[in-house]
Order: structure tokens, then C-alpha cells, then sequence
């Protein structure tokens, strides 16, 4: 009978906004000797169980059990795990980090894990449009909330890299950790899969080209996003009292307005109308996400020999403007 010590498991956990699903569907899935388990299992019994689940109702056995079904299904020893909300939900439950690395430790305790971290601003920015896409009514200044940083949702904290990598350390062990810019896998793709690849102990002669743009999802501009978080008053989502019960659910209207908007009203009329159409981030607020920051990208810089002052990485709080 498959246990799982039989399995070389590899958790992928995020960060959101990072390349997570192109590693999935260009890099992950075209190495015959790793299995996959991704996306399509998020809305599974057990996905959502590891996720979502009360902590008096959490069931480790009850994941292990359904990972090993998947497993024994194939050939392959070597198995990744992929999904970004393994890092939590970052715009409606971003607290449940902690809980789901523990969690994980619990179900696959010889694991290792892989995370890519993204600079801050720019995940901010990237977060926020998608936060607004599935339904968010908050302008970005009641998204990022820093006078209030305890309510439910959002949490700049959510970006503390060396907090979660020290988390991850502390419970897989330091060795047993990948950490990552999404930069440099941006940068080089075909030099970062292989450096990967290596950690993981897989060969692969494929070439990886760069990150491919065909069927991803072009961000909005900051006035259509505008646009469509008034209209997300009216349509059902799980970030108003019309939406469905299951938080992963999203109506089908949602998706072809997003779809009208992004493919036509966006880039053929809006974008021709205004000049500057990327999200705009105050020069105050700035300064708050770098003095948030400045430290801790210190010390993933140092701790993890990651190359975030070249990165453009909030390392001390200077070079801001509106």
C-alpha cells in the first residue's frame, strides 16, 4: 500500500501574481517524470478541506488519503503540489497563511516547499486589479487600509517575506525551502527552471522560452477598474452579501463583462482616451509600503542571497514620487 514517505512531495505555494500558473501549465506539466497536482483540484473535497476547513473539523489524514488516491493513479513518484492559495487567500483571508503552512507540515511533513516573491508595490497593484476583478467594491486606499491593519481581508503583513520564509524554514527546515523572485524567473525563465530543476533533483533537456503572454490576462487600466468596481455593487460575488456561498464560485455574467472589458472597451477605447492608465499609488502611501518593507527585504536580501536592491525591491525608503 502507497504511503506517503513513498512520495517526493514538492508544495508550490505562491506567491499570487507571480508566474504561479504559467509554471504550472508550461514548466510543471511538461516534465513526463514529476505529476502535477494543480488548479483542478482547488474546488476538490480535500482542497477545500485543507484550506477552509474549521480548525476543530481539520482532518490531516483525510488530504494525505486523497493525494495518495491521485498519486497511485500514475506512474510518477515525484509530485508537486500547485496552488497560490496555499499562501492563503490574499484579499479575503490573508491570516489563514499560518494556518494552512501548519496545516501542511501536519499532512506532508518531509515536504519541500517553493515560493516566488514578487516586489511589493507592484504585487500591490497586481493584487488590488484582481481583487477588483472578482468583485471588490474598496477603492485601492480602503484595499491597502494601513491605519487599520487588523480587519478581516487584505494585510500588508500578507507581503513580510522574510516572516513567511522564516515560517516555512522553521517548519520544513531551511535546506528544504526554494525562494525565488519573480524577476529573475521573468528575466530568465529558461535559466531559473533549470536552477529549479536542479534543487529538485530533475532533468530535463526542455527548453523553457520566455514567459509566454498567449492567453494571459492583460491588467485593466486603474479607470476601468474603476468603472468595474461600481458595477460590482450590483453583480453577485463572494465580496458582497449577493454572492454565493462557495468563496471559490464566481457567476458566469462576471465573467464575460470582464472579458468585454478586457478585450474591447479597455484596450480600444479607454486606453486611447487616457494617457496615463496604470494604477496610481500616492507618494504618502508609498512611503508607508517602504518603511513597512525596507527590513524585511534586508533580510530575505541577505538570509536568502536573493539580488532585491537590483530588483527594485523597497530596501530604505527613498526615490519616491507621484
Amino acid at each position: 500500500m502507497l504511503n506517503i514517505d513513498d512520495v517526493e512531495l514538492f508544495i508550490h505555494v505562491g506567491y499570487p501574481k507571480t508566474a504561479t500558473t504559467w509554471m504550472q501549465t508550461h514548466v510543471y506539466e511538461e516534465v513526463p517524470s514529476l505529476l502535477q497536482i494543480g488548479n483542478k483540484y482547488k474546488l476538490s473535497d480535500w482542497g477545500l478541506h485543507l484550506v477552509a476547513a474549521h480548525d476543530l473539523d481539520f482532518d490531516p489524514q483525510l488530504v494525505v488519503q486523497r493525494v495518495l488516491k491521485i498519486v497511485a493513479q500514475s506512474k510518477q513518484r515525484k509530485v508537486v503540489i500547485s496552488w497560490e492559495h496555499l499562501l492563503g487567500d490574499s484579499a479575503f483571508n490573508s491570516d489563514g497563511l499560518v494556518r494552512i503552512a501548519s496545516r501542511l507540515k501536519q499532512c506532508f511533513p518531509n515536504a519541500k516547499v517553493i515560493f516566488y516573491i514578487r516586489e511589493q508595490l507592484s504585487l500591490i497593484k497586481s493584487l488590488y486589479a484582481q481583487y477588483v476583478q472578482e468583485g471588490g467594491t474598496w477603492k485601492l486606499e480602503d484595499f491597502l487600509s494601513l491605519d487599520y491593519p487588523y480587519r478581516v481581508g487584505f494585510n500588508l503583513v500578507y507581503l513580510d517575506y522574510f516572516k513567511v520564509a522564516s515560517l516555512y524554514c522553521e517548519l520544513f527546515g531551511h535546506s528544504n525551502v526554494y525562494i525565488q523572485t519573480y524577476e529573475r524567473l521573468k528575466q530568465a525563465p529558461e535559466n531559473e527552471t533549470e536552477r529549479l530543476f536542479q534543487w529538485m533533483q530533475i532533468a530535463s533537456d526542455r527548453p523553457f522560452s520566455a514567459i509566454s503572454t498567449e492567453h494571459k490576462n492583460v491588467s485593466l487600466s486603474r479607470q476601468t477598474l474603476g468603472f468595474l468596481r461600481l458595477l460590482n455593487y450590483i453583480i453577485p460575488s463572494r465580496f458582497n452579501s449577493l454572492g454565493p456561498k462557495r468563496f471559490t464560485r464566481q457567476p458566469r455574467s462576471r465573467f464575460y463583462i470582464r472579458k468585454y472589458l478586457q478585450e474591447y472597451i479597455d484596450p480600444y477605447i479607454i486606453r486611447r482616451i487616457f494617457t496615463s492608465s496604470n494604477i496610481h499609488i500616492d507618494s504618502e502611501t508609498q512611503r508607508g509600503i517602504h518603511t513597512q518593507f525596507a527590513k524585511s527585504n534586508m533580510l530575505m536580501q541577505s538570509h536568502f542571497n536573493l539580488p532585491l536592491a537590483q530588483q527594485g525591491y523597497p530596501l530604505h525608503e527613498e526615490n519616491i514620487n507621484d
